[in-house]
């Protein structure tokens, strides 16, 4: 049983731990060391919010169930279509983001050129979605270990490179610009029905798991950040390893990449699988002519987006959380904690719960109109 809980616990983190920890350096950094870690606290206790939320509905059900049918459950079919449609958005701004991440990547280590470095990973995660792989959790989980170990080498061995003076600029008026990166960031929700199915635990441990993965991430994150700024100021590069990279050293640079490199694409093969079952599933269609939907958007709005470059990729990630994370993640199930609060007990209860609903209802429309 232990074994299982560890194994979900980092099934949830490394879910988490994708493209999100690469942008979030650069998005935070815009206001500052103080304004970034205000922001970020705020953003961390909004998912832990929201994972409790969806980690209780969930357990509620006693049986494997996906988020789009407990909220059509709740709230009727129309919600059920919505929140699919912000899984969609969502899902589809991640994998439209990561041939752009790993376009600038490739160019910076290997001088690739971009499109073709984007063009390459198209065609690798197509093969990989192709395949039948079957059951992975143990494999994923060794993934995650693989991918903590290696941010964390990245972070030790980039300590000395800080420049205190980095930390002292501060710019308020650019503290919202980060919130659909932290929504993105923190936007590994939809894992949590499969997680807890599959570790099979009581209430109490099913919450402990999620506590123990988001804030493990959390805890990463923060910290990726404190040294990303702390070296680079104000010249964080959206791919913040690229520039930590370039001021630190070339083995740095090398291992840095690789982390990158093997974030995105574990978490676009996660999110590609996910896409496949969904297709299959609501519109009864082969997994061929599913890969087909997948694939051929991302590829035309990223032969589209590839001209603007790395703020592409930050722009892509903002509009994926503060749009469909926000709303799948923060607002649906907060709609349904509010009036399942008065027989039901969630974290900070009913009032929790509106506070989640304004928090993601003001990243979404920040989104949309900033």
């Amino acid at each position: 049983m232990k074994s299982l809980n560890l194994t979900g616990t980092l099934l949830f983190t490394g879910t988490l731990v994708g493209a999100g920890i690469l942008g979030l350096p650069y998005a935070l950094s815009q206001s500052g060391f103080i304004g970034g870690t205000i922001i970020f606290i705020g953003g961390t206790f909004f998912a832990y919010l929201s994972a409790m939320h969806i980690g209780t509905l969930v357990h509620m059900e006693n049986k494997e169930v996906s988020l789009y049918s407990i909220y059509r459950s709740y709230l009727g079919t129309n919600i059920g279509y919505l929140t699919l449609a912000g899984i969609l958005f969502s899902s589809y701004g991640a994998m439209i983001a990561y041939p752009l991440a790993i376009g600038i990547t490739l160019n910076s280590l290997l001088n690739i050129p971009f499109w073709l470095g984007a063009g390459m990973f198209i065609a690798l995660i197509t093969f990989l979605l192709s395949l039948n792989l079957g059951e992975s959790n143990r494999f994923n989980a060794l993934v995650t270990i693989v991918l903590i170990l290696l941010l964390i080498w990245v972070i030790l061995k980039s300590i000395p490179a800080i420049e205190l003076n980095n930390y002292l600029f501060f710019k308020p008026d650019q503290m919202l610009g980060a919130l659909g990166i932290i929504v993105f960031a923190f936007a590994g929700h939809i894992v949590i029905p499969s997680v807890l199915y599959y570790t099979k635990t009581n209430f109490k441990q099913s919450l402990r798991i999620l506590n123990i993965g988001l804030f493990l991430v959390a805890a990463l994150y923060f910290f990726f950040f404190i040294i990303a700024i702390g070296v680079m100021g104000t010249e964080v590069t959206p791919v913040a390893t690229l520039g930590l990279g370039g001021r630190v050293s070339g083995t740095v640079a090398l291992i840095g990449q690789v982390f990158a490199i093997l974030a995105i694409l574990t978490s676009a093969f996660g999110i590609g699988i996910s896409l496949k079952l969904t297709f299959r599933e609501m519109f009864k269609i082969s997994d061929h002519l599913s890969l087909v939907l997948i694939i051929v958007p991302i590829l035309l709005i990223d032969l589209y987006l590839s001209r603007i470059g790395g703020d592409a990729f930050i722009q892509v990630l903002n509009y994926a959380g503060g749009i469909g994370s926000a709303l799948y993640v923060g607002i649906i199930p907060a709609l349904i904690v509010q009036n399942l609060a008065k027989t039901y007990r969630f974290p900070l209860g009913r009032q929790g719960a509106v506070a989640s609903l304004v928090f993601y209802s003001l990243v979404m429309i920040y989104t949309l109109f900033s």
